[in-house]
């Protein structure tokens, strides 16, 4: 099976059994609502997840589990300090379709960067995501380049072949 990255569990919140999310999702809302289930990965292992609350504190999604894996919950914070740290997936077959310019994270990571001449660039190996855009971090041969991800860059994104399309300007790459 292939999985989406959603979020990751990195505290929790008073003791009322409520876990801080940082979301890698832009669908917070309907990945985290009440009876959404999401795989976790749990010591090496996906285990189900049932949500039993979301909401938004200082720009941090805070959830509470109803059930993890077989296990009903009761809201206390003993039981779910042991999954801080943990990551939170949903089956890629569940992802909402896209609109033709829109792309998931997971999609763009790994996709091999070329200039608008065939030249290999790199691999993306992550994105930044900032208040002005998000940023491709590219691996080249001697460093990593960051490149927006807005029109004026991208030329072409080929998810089928693995493969992204930079129109490349001089300074953009530090060479």
């Amino acid at each position: 099976m292939d999985y989406a990255l959603v979020g990751k569990i990195i505290g929790t919140f008073g003791i009322k059994g409520e876990l801080k999310v940082i979301s890698e999702t832009s669908f917070a809302d309907s990945r985290f609502k009440k009876g959404s289930k999401l795989l976790m990965l749990y010591n090496n292992k996906y285990v189900e997840v049932i949500i039993n609350s979301h909401r938004v504190h200082k720009k941090m999604d805070l959830i509470s589990f109803k059930q993890v894996g077989s296990q009903s919950l009761n809201n206390d914070i003993n039981e779910v300090e042991k999954y801080v740290g943990c990551s939170l997936y949903i089956n890629h077959e569940e992802l909402d379709e896209l609109e033709d310019d829109e792309y998931y994270y997971d999609d763009l990571i790994g996709l091999i960067a070329y200039g608008e001449d065939d030249q290999l660039i790199g691999e993306v190996v992550d994105l930044r995501e900032l208040p002005r855009g998000i940023l491709l971090e590219i691996k080249t041969e001697k460093k990593t380049a960051l490149v927006p991800f807005v029109d004026d860059f991208i030329v072409d994104v080929d998810l089928d072949n693995n493969k992204i399309v930079i129109k490349v300007i001089e300074g953009l790459l530090w060479e």
